[in-house]
């Protein structure tokens, strides 16, 4: 019985001392100054669009300063300001032994850019975030123009038109041939989507984003099988929208100009979409072939 007191004395002691030391180091740790701050940014892709200069700037904003306090520099404060950031996806603070404010921050990934009818623009994520324009980094994503609303809070048709927008970039941007052929996408009034490539003078209706996959397949093998032989300027207009065909057109359906910069050719997409096709000529029918085979 006696040993069996000696013993429980002997840890209730163990356990004051160690929770003695630890109340000592942190309030030791706590009076110590912040002797710097050092910023890792990591990202989904190869580009990093945040800089570290600005975000210490951010920090110091918060009263995250060199040579104060560290019991005086709120981190989980400065987290959440950081996170206000729309770039910044996460933020994770905490000072190391050496007195340094290690500062790990993973940057919001952008899939698009879009502009708007009116002329605005802002990048969105993954999940259909928006990510306002930096003027500092121009991210090398698929762009779109006419997408028809600036309003934070979208309508359910325009939400189904931005994870169409979505679904076409994620596709694209992950094959080097579709990133080098495509300038950009404009959308429709009826929110369809039409190519402006990088060569040729053709506009490219691809429909809605639905089997986006398929229809870009069907586009390859036109261009590998009938634009190689009759130039790559023969047809102004090529539909892949319909399943198992490619359409193309020798003049345009419209007055639009595919060589027109981006941005200006808001008046010129949207008469596309409400033009019935004329003279149009079934080029293939169910010959889709995968570019890859």
């Amino acid at each position: 019985m006696i040993r069996k007191r000696i013993i429980l004395f002997l840890w209730v002691f163990v356990g004051v001392i160690a929770i003695g030391l630890l109340i000592a180091g942190a309030k030791s740790k706590s009076n110590k100054i912040c002797k710097g701050v050092n910023i890792d940014i990591q990202g989904d892709s190869k580009n990093i669009y945040l800089d570290q200069r600005g975000i210490k700037i951010e920090i110091n904003e918060y009263a995250g300063k060199i040579q104060r306090p560290i019991n005086e520099i709120n981190l989980r404060n400065i987290e959440t300001q950081l996170k206000k950031d729309a770039w910044i996806k996460n933020a994770k603070l905490y000072f190391d032994n050496n007195q340094q404010l290690q500062v790990s921050i993973e940057e919001t990934n952008p899939v698009a850019r879009i502009f708007t009818v009116n002329g605005n623009s802002f990048y969105i994520d993954s999940a259909e975030n928006r990510l306002p324009v930096n003027r500092n980094v121009l991210a090398r994503v698929p762009i779109f123009t006419n997408f028809p609303s600036n309003k934070e809070k979208l309508s359910a048709p325009d939400s189904m038109l931005l994870i169409g927008v979505k679904n076409i970039a994620n596709y694209v941007s992950v094959d080097t041939f579709w990133t080098a052929f495509i300038s950009q996408i404009n959308i429709t009034t009826s929110g369809n989507f039409q190519i402006i490539p990088t060569i040729g003078d053709q506009i490219i209706d691809l429909g809605n984003a639905e089997n986006i996959a398929d229809k870009l397949n069907r586009l390859y093998s036109f261009y590998h099988q009938v634009l190689k032989r009759t130039g790559i300027n023969k047809y102004k207009e090529i539909s892949v929208q319909y399943n198992g065909q490619v359409v193309a057109s020798t003049e345009y359906e419209t007055s639009a100009t595919p060589n027109a910069p981006p941005l200006i050719r808001t008046g010129s997409a949207s008469t596309i979409a409400t033009t019935k096709p004329a003279n149009k000529k079934t080029i293939q029918k169910n010959t889709t072939k995968n570019k890859n085979k």
